[in-house]
């Protein structure tokens, strides 16, 4: 008891130095964003100061004057054009707490710290309904908390967090639902939620729920059911899409052809790595086709332009396919940096994957926990999945953390029981 106690003090103090370090991180450097960050800024403060989710006529240096003025909610902007180059869910909640309270970025900091409190209450509700020891759990949420992807992202305005956020309670809904059979309906919501959070998930849920149902935990009515709630609350995003945006075509998000594109050119299958995949060239596809290099493509059209030029690369080189497929498999699994991450923050994440790895590999030879080795299986065929599509890297793999973090606690969990088996 006195153990416990003293691991409770120890690790809430290691845990508040740690998160009030990334704070000030993070409020020091809140005028600084740019990039994708940006986008979810930007797009958060259009819908709401305009109601509309897309661009409008200032541009990013007038509107970082503006917050550090304190100027947003007295400035008047007009909307330009709408937008789906981005998943829905963090800019919603960025207009709603600018809605709230008010237009300071500090707000949106001080959300994305208490979500991640929330995070670590759910990912300790997880362990005490999976009948985790308290000592084991105690831990668990700890590193669960200084999770080095967490800190790395939490400092910036990208999604990430906010997608570990949404895994962990889908988490806790589905493990609540597996052991206890009643409450099916939030889970397959979340699901949805979660990937229109952070689309390179969009296989996931439905990965969980079909080996599940291949296990027998979850009845087929139950997993076709929870699929299409899923595929429902995706579709109400895919259906604004299609109205607002005059499209034809079924959309989730504009920039999967650029995405497509960034995982599939002649560059791939040689200098491809798990910590620059974003960063690669687009453009290279587009030799693959004629089109008009004078033409001012607007959103929609780019994002045709490069699927229809990434399957004419695929058709024109068949026999680049399985070596460009290995190369972005072998990335996606790789849990060491294949270029160079310096700080202890970025050792600490490989550190972990590495663990996280070892961990999947251990309780697929030898766990007879269905839930778990379902979540493995999932979490393996859907990264297969959109690493083939697209292409996968640290950055897209970091809200996985707190599912790995589990695999760890199971893994470790069951080395404990065997030995202790082989010792009677």
């Amino acid at each position: 008891m006195k153990i416990l106690t003293s691991l409770k003090i120890g690790f809430g103090l290691t845990f508040l130095f740690v998160f009030v370090y990334n704070g000030l991180v993070a409020l020091d450097n809140k005028h600084q964003a740019e990039g994708d960050a940006w986008d979810y800024i930007h797009l958060g403060l259009s819908i709401a100061k305009t109601g509309k989710y897309g661009h409008f006529d200032a541009s990013r240096e007038q509107i970082i004057s503006h917050f550090k003025a304190n100027r947003i909610d007295s400035e008047k902007y007009d909307f330009t054009e709408s937008t789906a180059f981005r998943p829905p869910v963090w800019p919603l909640l960025i207009a709603g707490i600018f809605i709230i309270f008010g237009y300071n970025l500090t707000y949106l900091i001080a959300f994305k710290f208490l979500l991640h409190l929330l995070g670590m209450y759910y990912f300790y509700q997880i362990l005490k309904t999976l009948k985790v020891q308290e000592i084991i759990a105690i831990v668990g949420v700890f590193l669960y908390a200084i999770s080095p992807a967490w800190q790395l992202y939490s400092r910036v305005f990208l999604s990430e967090p906010i997608t570990l956020f949404f895994i962990t309670l889908w988490l806790y809904l589905l493990v609540r639902f597996v052991k206890n059979r009643s409450g099916f309906l939030p889970q397959a919501l979340v699901g949805g939620i979660l990937v229109l959070a952070h689309p390179y998930y969009i296989f996931l849920p439905f990965s969980v729920w079909f080996i599940l149902f291949l296990y027998k935990e979850l009845y087929f009515k139950i997993f076709l059911f929870s699929s299409i709630i899923c595929a429902a609350v995706i579709s109400i995003w895919i259906a604004r899409n299609f109205i607002v945006l005059d499209s034809n075509s079924l959309i989730l998000t504009t920039s999967s052809g650029a995405v497509m594109a960034k995982g599939w050119n002649k560059k791939v299958k040689n200098e491809h790595t798990n910590t620059q995949g974003d960063l690669a060239d687009e453009t290279l596809v587009l030799k693959y086709i004629d089109y008009d290099r004078m033409r001012e493509y607007d959103e929609i059209s780019k994002m045709r332009l490069y699927k229809e030029a990434t399957l004419a690369f695929i058709c024109s080189n068949p026999e680049l396919i399985l070596p460009t497929v290995s190369r972005k498999l072998l990335s996606a699994f790789n849990p060491f940096p294949e270029t160079a991450k310096p700080g202890i923050l970025e050792t600490g994440r490989w550190v972990f994957q590495l663990f996280a790895l070892i961990a999947m590999v251990y309780l697929l030879a030898f766990s007879k926990n269905k839930l778990v080795r379902s979540l493995v299986l999932a979490l393996i065929i859907s990264t297969i999945g959109i690493t083939i599509i697209t292409y996968s890297g640290f950055r897209f793999r970091s809200p996985q953390a707190g599912l790995e973090l589990l695999f760890m606690i199971f893994a470790i969990r069951e080395m404990t029981k065997r030995r202790s088996l082989n010792k009677g």
